[in-house]
Parts: structure tokens; C-alpha cells; sequence
């Protein structure tokens, strides 16, 4: 789950694509891997939503404290 287009690069020739296709466009290797800055991604979408319910609480009790106060 990423943001943006996805994007593969064979594991032959490293020419990248924008789909997981079954075969490369240039060379018809049959195998296509993740590019590096999709896992990157991938890992900053999974720890915001992982602090996600943290901050929403945090924001919660300030608004709660706010509305009680005046």
C-alpha cells in the first residue's frame, strides 16, 4: 500500500515499470521486483498510521480540555 503510482524494476536489465506486468517491456524477463523508494514508502505509511490513534487522542483530550476550560 503506497502512495502514488507503484512502481517495479526488472531484476535483469533494471528498466522500471509503472504496473506489475508478467514481463519486462525491454528484455521479457519474467520476474519484476519493488523499487527501493516504494518500500521506503511503504514503511513511513505503516509507522503514521501505526501513531495515528496516539495523535488523534492527544488532539481529543485538547479539544476536550478546551471546550471544558471556556
Amino acid at each position: 500500500m503506497g502512495l502514488g503510482p507503484k512502481q517495479w524494476e526488472c531484476k535483469d536489465c533494471g528498466h522500471k515499470h509503472r504496473a506489475n506486468r508478467k514481463q519486462c517491456a525491454r528484455c521479457g524477463y519474467i520476474v519484476l521486483g519493488p523499487v527501493d523508494a516504494e518500500r521506503g514508502m511503504g514503511k513511513l505509511l505503516t509507522t503514521v498510521l501505526a501513531l495515528l490513534p496516539a495523535i488523534l487522542s492527544v488532539l481529543t483530550m485538547g479539544l476536550l480540555a478546551w471546550v471544558l476550560f471556556f
